[in-house]
């Protein structure tokens, strides 16, 4: 009786599973968009967004919410996530390098740092199974190919940090978590 009921479980499982489409999504998203935060085995970040803080001197840092602005006027410009103010800023990954964890932090910026550049992929979502538009890292400018977009702890918030693929760093004070980056529209 458990087989029968295992392979219809496994059964089950595969019927609910999200198709991804083969095709290859362009790297341009021009109507605005929110990205919301995934990582279903941390509920604390789980589905909340990213939020944009005014840091002074033009940049805006992004944050897990509550901490920071919500936004839903994103665009994707050739990879590149973008906020189209006046003057326009993009995510860079160029800031608080730390050794401890091979992190490097995210944030918004006019100037010409390292831009994160994502290619658009399909995703199945974790919670309902439906199909979805992330975002996956490409590459830190035209120095490295790949890494991950994850978070950690800072000051009572969470903010955004990349890290090389293949990185084992670990700093147990302030724990590196991989997320998932999901485009939603407004």
């Amino acid at each position: 009786m458990s087989r029968m009921l295992t392979s219809i479980l496994v059964f089950a499982a595969a019927v609910l599973a999200c198709e991804i489409p083969t095709d290859v999504l362009p790297n341009n998203i021009t109507e605005s968009f929110s990205i919301q935060v995934q990582n279903v085995s941390f509920p604390e970040i789980h589905n909340h967004f990213l939020n944009i803080w005014d840091w002074g001197g033009g940049d805006q840092h992004i944050f897990v919410s509550p901490a920071g602005n919500s936004t839903s006027e994103l665009t994707l410009v050739d990879g590149v996530v973008t906020l189209p103010w006046d003057p326009i800023r993009r995510i860079v990954i160029n800031g608080e390098y730390e050794p401890k964890d091979n992190t490097t932090k995210m944030f918004m910026t006019e100037r010409g740092d390292p831009r994160a550049i994502f290619d658009v992929v399909y995703g199945c979502n974790p919670d309902t199974d439906a199909l979805q538009t992330e975002l996956a890292i490409k590459s830190r400018g035209d120095e490295e190919l790949g890494g991950n977009v994850g978070v950690r702890p800072f000051n009572g918030n969470f903010d955004f940090r990349w890290t090389p693929e293949g990185n084992t760093a670990y700093d147990p004070e302030r724990p590196w978590t991989k997320v998932t980056l999901v485009v939603v529209y407004p």
